[in-house]
């Protein structure tokens, strides 16, 4: 997992992120004509939703000695197409402190590209981030306490617009609350479909639907609110059964209804480490799961993440955000 820093403007921010990438020894992978196609239809989508990224963009495709519409292309179409991550999430208010626990699944071969950002852009709120792509991100908490995070949700067809990991990208960076966050949403012109787990240090918490036709936020009951990959109301689509994502949120339901009300971190990891429920997930004949976990404190921005699968990875702490903030 890469560690980047990256700070001032954003075309700065994506030059060096990627000129570190390059001199590593990585280069940028092939695009499709499919991809490029879709791509090249979907970019003024994003200059409108947020012009800033095109700059970002522009910064990393000179940092990888490559283009902006290969770049572009890239990004855009990534969830359209093929499988993507299928996630468990989940935040609890004790009381006092909001704790939120993210498992992030994926196909193994993508252990070698996931990252965990600081990222102090200019005029920006600074921000811890996690993604397997170069530009845009799954998850993160900025320095207001707030959290976002993604699990995919199977749609139908293929629609133009932009995927999620530029709106994790933007909440975190212009974002306070979860209020602020779910407007952001309402007007977000989604590709693909997701889950989106909200939450502040305040105890304000929604789950958000979002896909092409379908945005519906959904609140807690009582302390807690979780996700997996699929929506609410909607049975666990048999096009993912593979995942365990009925099994998953069941397993995390019961764990939350019993230790919401007392969450710690420590609590949080072994929720997050649970394999018997299927939250830290192993598929070997899927060659997919738990790549990463994050568990951490909204309202002391005390984040702890288990690079590997929680089972057997030991959670280490990221100051990064903390000292930012301090």
């Amino acid at each position: 997992m890469y560690h980047p820093r990256l700070k001032g403007s954003y075309y700065e921010a994506g030059k060096h992120y990627a000129t570190l990438l390059y001199q590593k020894g990585i280069r940028f992978p092939q695009i499709t004509t499919e991809q490029l196609t879709y791509g090249m239809q979907c970019l003024p989508i994003l200059k409108k939703f947020d012009p800033n990224v095109i700059q970002e963009i522009k910064g990393f495709a000179e940092g990888f000695q490559t283009n902006v519409e290969n770049v572009s292309a890239f990004l855009l179409s990534l969830g359209v197409f093929e499988m993507t991550g299928q996630c468990s999430i989940f935040a609890a208010y004790n009381g006092e402190e909001v704790i939120v626990g993210r498992n992030y699944d994926m196909r193994y071969e993508f252990r070698k590209t996931t990252e965990a950002a600081f990222v102090d852009i200019d005029r920006r709120y600074p921000y811890i981030g996690h993604s397997d792509c170069f530009i845009g991100k799954v998850d993160g908490i900025n320095t207001h306490g707030l959290f976002v995070g993604i699990s995919a949700v199977p749609h139908e067809g293929i629609q133009k617009g932009i995927n999620f990991y530029f709106a994790v990208k933007y909440i975190l960076e212009n974002c306070r609350t979860v209020a602020e966050g779910i407007e952001v949403l309402r007007k977000f012109p989604s590709s693909v479909g997701n889950n989106y787990l909200l939450a502040d240090s305040s105890g304000e918490m929604a789950v958000v639907e979002v896909a092409p036709h379908h945005f519906l936020v959904n609140r807690p009951n009582g302390p807690y609110i979780h996700c997996t990959n699929h929506h609410a109301r909607t049975p666990a689509s048999p096009k993912w059964n593979w995942s365990k994502s009925k099994e998953r949120h069941v397993s995390l339901d019961q764990r939350l209804q019993e230790d919401a009300q007392n969450m710690t971190i420590d609590i949080a990891k072994s929720i997050m480490s649970e394999t018997k429920g299927h939250v830290c997930l192993n598929l070997k004949k899927h060659q997919f799961g738990t790549l990463y976990s994050v568990v951490a404190n909204l309202n002391t921005l005390e984040i702890h993440r288990a690079e590997g699968s929680p089972q057997r990875a030991k959670y280490q702490v990221d100051t990064r955000l903390g000292k930012s903030y301090n």
